[in-house]
């Protein structure tokens, strides 16, 4: 069986993962994040991951100064190279975790 794949906000991580972040990224990790839509059409910010054991994609508190950069820098050049994009499906591997 493979890694487990969680999508957690940030504010939910264990302290044992937040400071594994702060270990690999020790200098900040902002070039390192990611957009993507979400289910709701919203732009999200969000740091890939990665343990022994897991793959996370940690999604980013939002503030209106990252939102309103974000909104400026978002590039639709990926999404452009899917002729069918409305019909994509999301698979099951990765899944909302709640606590």
């Amino acid at each position: 069986m493979g890694k487990k794949k969680l999508i957690k906000n940030y504010e939910q991580l264990p302290e044992d993962i937040v400071e594994q972040v702060k270990e690999k990224y020790p200098d900040g990790f902002e070039d390192n994040l990611i957009t993507f839509e979400n289910s709701r059409g919203e732009i999200e910010l969000a740091l890939p991951f990665e343990t022994e054991e897991t793959y996370y994609l940690i999604k980013m508190p939002k503030n209106n100064t990252a939102e309103e950069e974000e909104e400026e820098d978002y590039d639709n050049s990926a999404i452009d190279e899917f002729d069918n994009f409305e019909n994509l499906e999301i698979t099951d591997d990765v899944a909302d975790e709640e606590e």
